[in-house]
């Protein structure tokens, strides 16, 4: 550390430290650096013992003779107590990050799973969903990682916002409940508020955007990961969230989006076959409908026809008005 590009370089290794991102190496060689320093004392012993580093410092790098002796040793001094300050400072505020370690919960097709989380938070999971849940979750921040479609009934924290991540999307809240859609391949990502508000962002390069400072009771926030863009509009959320009653809302569906609703909630492989002369789109409610059932109503609703063995389901679009 004799020059100031050792500094800079050194400074540079430990904000990237901090932040996680060193190489196995550099890790290593800070942590070598670390288990150097003591731990430190009292703070006028450790001014002592600071002081008389300096002294038998400087009497070895400037002897006694020397005509400059005084004035050298005193800008001497002034450097190495603040090169020895920034090391003790490093040596005690800088310590070794703990790991982080994720413990994952998942539900299969035609699944759901109801969970109270360490908080006391409620989280009820849909079919075909996965929650990541930190080591440190609670110890600064509530955070969450969600891939599929879950409903959370937030225990109230002012000091601690939940934050739920689903790819580049935040949703952070004190206290409220929501239910939040991201099934991977899907293309859009959907916030809808039961009560209370949440703040939707988005994460991307490192940089933040508020899609929603404030989105509340039944408002409904669209985001669409191939676009960038998002819609805000007014919805029924206890009918996006209806599917834990096993009442299944599609407004303005596609077959498509309707087939993967069914193949995740009945534990099913839907195929669609032919092409369509337009692009159908259904609103319609299934309650807690018996598969048989859900398949000839949507057959009556869109004139598409159909065909079932076992698990294996057979649609053709060719005919839907």
């Amino acid at each position: 550390m004799g020059t100031s590009s050792n500094k800079a370089a050194l400074l540079a290794l430990l904000k990237k430290y901090r932040a996680g991102q060193c190489t196995p190496e550099e890790t290593v060689r800070i942590q070598e650096w670390f288990d150097g320093f003591e731990e430190l004392p009292e703070s006028e012993d450790m001014k002592a013992a600071a002081d008389e580093v300096v002294q038998k410092t400087m009497h070895t790098l400037f002897p006694r003779g020397k005509v400059f002796r005084y004035v050298m040793l005193s800008a001497a001094a002034v450097l190495l107590v603040a090169i020895t300050g920034l090391l003790f400072v490093y040596g005690f505020y800088m310590k070794k990050p703990v790991a982080v370690t994720y413990s994952s919960l998942t539900t299969g097709k035609g699944e759901r799973k109801k969970l109270t989380l360490p908080d006391g938070s409620v989280l009820t999971m849909n079919a075909g969903s996965t929650i990541s849940i930190p080591s440190n979750f609670g110890d600064s921040a509530r955070e969450v990682i969600l891939t599929g479609q879950g409903t959370f009934d937030i225990a109230q924290n002012i000091e601690k916002p939940f934050i739920i991540r689903t790819g580049n999307i935040r949703t952070v809240v004190l206290g409220t409940a929501f239910d939040i859609k991201a099934y991977p391949g899907e293309k859009e990502v959907q916030v809808a508020v039961l009560n209370g508000k949440v703040r939707v962002e988005k994460q991307e390069n490192n940089q933040t955007e508020v899609l929603a400072p404030g989105l509340a009771r039944d408002q409904l926030l669209t985001y669409n990961e191939a676009s960038g863009r998002h819609e805000l509009k007014p919805c029924k959320a206890e009918d996006i969230a209806g599917w834990q009653q096993n009442r299944l809302f599609f407004e303005q569906a596609t077959l498509e989006e309707i087939a993967q609703v069914l193949e995740r909630q009945y534990n099913i492989h839907i195929t669609l076959n032919g092409t369509a002369k337009r692009k159908c789109r259904y609103t319609l409610l299934l309650k807690n409908e018996k598969l048989d059932n859900a398949l000839q109503l949507i057959e009556q609703l869109s004139g598409i026809s159909y065909q079932v063995n076992n698990n294996e389901i057979k649609i053709n679009i060719a005919s839907c008005e």
